[in-house]
């Protein structure tokens, strides 16, 4: 808080009840006019000196002087009992809240928000271990094929986006691009992995891995213009049934 003005005004007289002025009286401050109210002894005058009372002036004016810390208004007493004061300083206090940087703090409360949130461009984001810095909470159980939580577009066609619904198109702008995945990852550790439920760095129910080696691990047939069909085999004793383009490898005889 902080000590107020008082005082040092031309309606700020000691006077009698009759409204006689009273030069050089001494008055005393008050805290309420109530008769269980605090003495104010903790006042201060202009040059910065301690008093406990007011002494009006050989006019019968009362000269300015601090108020206690906080005090915004105090009743005085003269001997005609106690009048309210008011602080005598306010409009300065006013003029110099209003000139002020930041008045109200709500500069610096919008820089903190603004410190915290990311910009349109050129933003750098500092994500805490273990928490995630964007979270994006789509309608429905099953998501929206047709909204996005992000697009890529150049204002007239839409390129790589990430649907609603969790699906990634990659649709690169201009000339193909050849798809590019990199990771510090041993050859055995799993590069790629597809599952049918959901997303997980488990190998254990993995329908199709890539490893890092390069090896791919498929659960189904694979399929392609030069394997076709085949199936391959090994063992002692050649497959039941056996389709052309089938191979056995036999061993273990």
């Amino acid at each position: 808080m902080a000590r107020f003005i008082f005082g040092g005004t031309t309606d700020t007289a000691a006077e009698t009840a009759t409204g006689a002025r009273l030069p050089n009286a001494t008055g005393t401050v008050w805290s309420s006019p109530a008769e269980d109210a605090t003495q104010l002894t903790d006042l201060v005058d202009m040059n910065g000196n301690p008093m406990s009372m007011l002494t009006a002036d050989k006019n019968g004016m009362v000269p300015a002087f601090y108020g206690p810390d906080g005090y915004s208004y105090v009743w005085v007493d003269f001997g005609a009992g106690r009048y309210m004061m008011t602080a005598s300083d306010t409009t300065k206090r006013l003029d110099d809240h209003i000139s002020g940087s930041d008045p109200h703090g709500d500069r610096n409360y919008a820089d903190g928000l603004f410190d915290r949130s990311l910009p349109k461009t050129g933003g750098s984001i500092t994500s805490d271990s273990g928490r995630a810095w964007l979270t994006v909470r789509v309608p429905g159980g099953n998501g929206d094929s047709t909204g996005s939580t992000m697009r890529l577009t150049d204002g007239t066609a839409t390129y790589t986006r990430l649907a609603n619904s969790g699906q990634v198109y990659l649709d690169t702008v201009g000339p193909h691009t050849p798809l590019s995945i990199g990771a510090p990852i041993t050859a055995a550790q799993a590069f790629i992995t597809c599952r049918t439920g959901r997303a997980s760095e488990e190998p254990e129910g993995a329908v199709f891995t890539v490893k890092g080696d390069g090896s791919v691990l498929s659960g189904g047939t694979i399929t392609a213009q030069n394997v076709g069909m085949a199936r391959v085999f090994s063992g002692p004793t050649p497959p039941q049934s056996p389709r052309i383009g089938d191979v056995w490898v036999k061993y273990g005889e």
